[in-house]
């Protein structure tokens, strides 16, 4: 049964829900073939999603993410920013994979699929059924489990085609040597390899995304982007006043950090856009229509303040100087950590930094000339003051690298586990604070590198 778009009524602005249509068409509905690889990356986009607002995670980004060190000394400690930050970069996410999913509904036989972008609008402005979304029902847990199988065949799929590409490159060289007099045994083997690899892809292509319908597929991701959304509303909109205020009429909004009761599960099989836009059935109460109606978020990369080290476009650079600093630090002896990397780990730092450390570096060898005694004191009390540094500030830089290897991997990868936030990165890190902790390190490393060479030398 397709689902049938909601007729709306001008002279009362009501949404009322049309007969349902005849049997379904999605039968002879077109398969998603060569399209399947790109709806895989929509797919496991919104899987990750759907874990990354699990009950148990939204606990542990509350207790453990937000009030991390790294955080709190150079974000900021404020829970609701922090929320803020985070329900803007998820609905930025959203936003992305419901631009797929409207795209590719373009394609499918079944109309309402074809009208999900103006679906996906009306809810963001807060015209919306919460009854019919509840996030912790058994239909919603079986579509992402449905999905993680889909999206790990297909995974399965493309790697077999890379691999049976390179095959065939080789299996033309093969026919040549075969011409020359080759080993007749190992071309037999390997066309034997090859036949196999065929076999296995053609398996693949039947259980993955590739045989599926557009409009099978795409209905039960446009369901989980509906979900997806009253979640996220559910649980952000006490720390965001544009968002609207969404109350399910058969059990009250509940903050995450309780658990979940029982929900009632949704039976239907099949996704009707009237299900979830029908005003006569709506409890919503939307604070800010006319903001919510524009539905652009900006990019929130592009919206750090000022004083940030997002803003001065040095989170990459400054993370990748963190992580080396940490490798040596780290490192069995301090003396593998040659003239050539502490110049390349300079380099990397802007003109005001290399001033700033150059200053202090300056101030450290005039007392080190001046007192040959201690060093050993001295650098254990900095190797101690390292250690503490870098507990808090690596897994932020960490963090940055990753949540921008996930982005620039974003083509191939399909592991949908939840991803690493913006508010865990140094985009949103304060400037002073980052750069001062940053040169610490930095005087920190020389000042222990010099003792280990000197000592190593027998001048200590």
């Amino acid at each position: 049964m397709a689902w049938r778009p909601a007729a709306v009524n001008k002279a009362s602005n009501k949404t009322h829900v049309l007969r349902q249509p005849k049997s379904s068409s999605s039968s002879s509905s077109p398969t998603l073939q060569i399209l399947a690889f790109e709806t895989a990356k929509c797919m496991v986009r919104l899987v990750a999603l759907y874990k990354s607002l699990s009950d148990d995670e939204f606990l542990k980004f509350r207790k453990d993410v937000m009030k991390s060190p790294g955080v709190a000394t150079l974000n900021s400690d404020d829970e609701t920013y922090l929320c803020g930050l985070a329900c803007r970069e998820m609905l930025e996410n959203l936003d992305q994979a419901a631009s797929v999913v409207s795209l590719l509904g373009k394609k499918c036989i079944d109309r309402e699929l074809n009208k999900f972008d103006i679906a996906y609008h009306n809810m963001k402005q807060g015209i919306v059924d919460a009854q019919h979304l509840d996030f912790n029902s058994k239909r919603v847990g079986k579509i992402i489990e449905q999905m993680e199988k889909y999206s790990s065949y297909t995974s399965l799929l493309y790697a077999s085609l890379v691999d049976l590409e390179e095959m065939e490159i080789s299996e033309r060289k093969m026919k040549k040597w075969k011409r020359n007099g080759t080993n007749r045994n190992n071309v037999n083997y390997f066309n034997e390899e090859i036949s196999l690899r065929r076999k296995q892809i053609a398996q693949f292509r039947k259980i993955s995304l590739w045989n599926q319908t557009y409009d099978k597929i795409i209905g039960l991701m446009a369901r989980i982007v509906c979900v997806l959304f009253v979640r996220i509303c559910t649980i952000f909109e006490p720390f965001d006043t544009t968002l609207p205020c969404i109350t399910n009429s058969r059990y009250p909004m509940r903050r995450l950090y309780n658990p979940s009761p029982k929900s009632n599960e949704d039976k239907g099989s099949v996704f009707r856009l009237s299900a979830f836009t029908n005003t006569d059935k709506l409890i919503t109460k939307n604070k800010n229509i006319e903001g919510n109606a524009r539905g652009n978020y900006r990019m929130l990369i592009h919206s750090a303040p000022e004083n940030t080290v997002g803003a001065a476009g040095l989170a990459l650079r400054y993370a990748n100087v963190i992580i080396m600093a940490e490798t040596y630090f780290y490192s069995t002896s301090t003396t593998t950590m040659s003239k050539g990397a502490r110049e390349y780990m300079f380099e990397m730092l802007p003109m005001n930094l290399k001033q700033t450390l150059r200053g202090k570096l300056k101030s450290h060898w005039c007392k080190d000339a001046e007192a040959r005694e201690g060093q050993q004191g001295l650098a254990q009390r900095w190797k101690v003051a390292l250690e503490e540094i870098l507990g808090w500030l690596a897994p932020m830089a960490r963090d940055t690298l990753r949540w921008q290897q996930e982005r620039n991997l974003e083509q191939r990868n399909l592991d949908a586990k939840p991803a690493v936030l913006m508010l865990q990165t140094l985009y949103f890190s304060d400037l002073e604070k980052t750069e001062a902790a940053i040169v610490e390190i930095l005087v920190g490393l020389s000042c222990i590198c010099g003792y280990e060479n000197r000592r190593k030398k027998g001048g200590v």
